[in-house]
């Protein structure tokens, strides 16, 4: 290597002292040797400074403590230490993981000799609690052409140019959570990301980790992907028609739109978040039913939900009812005679998804702008075990809760059945999803969906 370039690592530190020493030593024990480390302690209570300031008067020229007494957040944090980082290359480092002896020369090689790329990261090994390894995590390799759909490497242990990061204005501080998508899209979408195909790092899961913190991550995502397509807008907006499909009964569930949760009938919450969503342009309640399509009417005369449309889909003679498409398909026709046009989306909003809000309805919508894709579905994590049937009888192809790591290539999700988000000219020439199919994550409870008179009933309990 012709160049030797000064890299800034940070490591930020809440309450994992006795992970932190084993993280120090895995820098200073790099054949890279030209590097600064930085360790902030985020209002820790275990013994995080003293070992901190022990390696600092060590390593004085190598190495920076600094002490918050409250935490300030990843962000900020992250921030920060940009704005003091002397290194041309940066990274972050969780306490509670540590570096393979190689992975600083690697890393810095490779964007040495990548001049147009803004972050390069490796694959991972994954560790127990005590530091075991238990497998091994393989990113793929990157389709330049489509950079947007995949997904990010992990937060941590991403080395960035720290010019590419001031340039794009750093770390979004209006999300609390930060897992490597704010950059991801900033960088790799603008100035590309490359990667290398062996572990430069071991990545300790325990019941500490962020990772596990779900919820935290999906908001944080959600907001991420607003904030990226906020800066995508320009003057012509996307016309959006909302359909929300409407069976009256079920066998074991009767008058469904009409029941009601804190004196709203289901169906008047269906139609208020959809129309709470300013990505929305149009809702048609959509029904077999005359009966239904009549109170969906009183509901708009009595000023409970905004204006919306009605459409009688044709009745189907079978229990599995009309295909989601048919009634999509029909729902655009529709549109088309109210307003001479067609949309240019149709999403598909289920009645029984009780907790669904405007706020993933605008979710699903930015990611298919985002990601270009033909078609976005809502999904959660399947954390069950499957099952496939093999030579020996069946065969386990997710250990969901027999196993308590599930590492990403073992992830599979399903259709929470709650939205469905699909471009107008892939509905009318294609399938429902199209070819390209992205997604976004809805935690358990917001998946849940009432489609039974005792989950109805379960739902009130549960809320009061």
């Amino acid at each position: 290597m012709k160049s030797n370039p000064l890299v800034t690592l940070y490591v930020p530190c809440r309450n994992y002292g006795k992970y932190l020493s084993q993280c120090i030593n895995s820098v200073i024990n790099q054949v890279y040797e030209n590097w600064e480390l930085i360790i902030i302690n985020e209002g820790s209570s275990d013994n995080t400074s003293e070992l901190a300031i022990k390696f600092e008067k060590k390593y004085p020229n190598k190495i920076k403590f600094i002490e918050n007494k409250c935490p300030i957040g990843l962000q900020k944090l992250a921030n920060k230490v940009l704005s003091m980082a002397n290194g041309k290359y940066m990274m972050r480092l969780d306490a509670d993981d540590w570096l393979d002896e190689s992975a600083i020369f690697l890393m810095v090689n490779k964007l040495e000799a990548t001049k147009n790329a803004g972050l390069v990261y490796g694959n991972y090994y994954y560790t127990d609690e005590d530091g075991k390894i238990l497998d091994v995590e393989f990113k793929n390799r990157l389709a330049n052409e489509d950079i947007a759909s995949q997904l990010p490497p992990h937060g941590a242990c991403t080395l960035f140019r720290t010019r590419s990061l001031k340039n794009v204005g750093g770390y979004s501080e209006k999300v609390n959570a930060q897992d490597g998508w704010d950059l991801w899209y900033k960088l790799a979408d603008r100035i590309g990301a490359v990667n290398i195909q062996v572990p430069v790092f071991y990545y300790r899961q325990h019941g500490g980790s962020m990772s596990r913190d779900n919820t935290r991550l999906l908001k944080a995502r959600s907001k991420i992907f607003e904030q990226i397509s906020n800066k995508l807008e320009g003057d012509y907006k996307p016309k959006t028609l909302a359909v929300i499909p409407v069976k009256e009964s079920y066998p074991d569930f009767e008058g469904v739109p009409y029941r009601e949760i804190n004196g709203k009938s289901i169906l008047e919450i269906a139609i208020k978040n959809a129309s709470m969503s300013n990505k929305i342009n149009s809702i048609i309640v959509s029904s077999e039913s005359n009966k239904v399509l009549d109170f969906s009417k009183k509901l708009e005369n009595e000023g409970k939900v905004p204006s919306h449309e009605r459409l009688l889909r044709i009745s189907k003679n079978n229990s599995k009812g009309v295909p989601i498409r048919n009634f999509m398909l029909l729902a655009g026709e529709k549109y088309f005679e109210i307003n001479k046009s067609y949309p240019d989306i149709i999403i598909f909003l289920s009645l029984h998804a009780i907790n669904r809000n405007s706020k993933h309805i605008e979710n699903a919508l930015n990611v298919l702008r985002i990601t270009e894709s033909d078609s976005v579905v809502s999904v959660q994590e399947e954390r069950e075990p499957m099952f496939n049937y093999g030579k020996n009888g069946l065969e386990i192809i997710n250990r969901g809760r027999f196993q308590d790591l599930i590492f990403d290539k073992e992830r599979l999700y399903r259709f929470n059945g709650s939205i469905i988000a699909t471009w107008w000219e892939v509905l009318k020439t294609d399938t429902l999803f199209g070819k390209k199919i992205s997604h976004i994550e809805m935690s358990n409870l917001d998946s849940f969906q009432i489609k039974t008179s005792a989950m109805l009933e379960y739902f009130k309990n549960l809320r009061s």
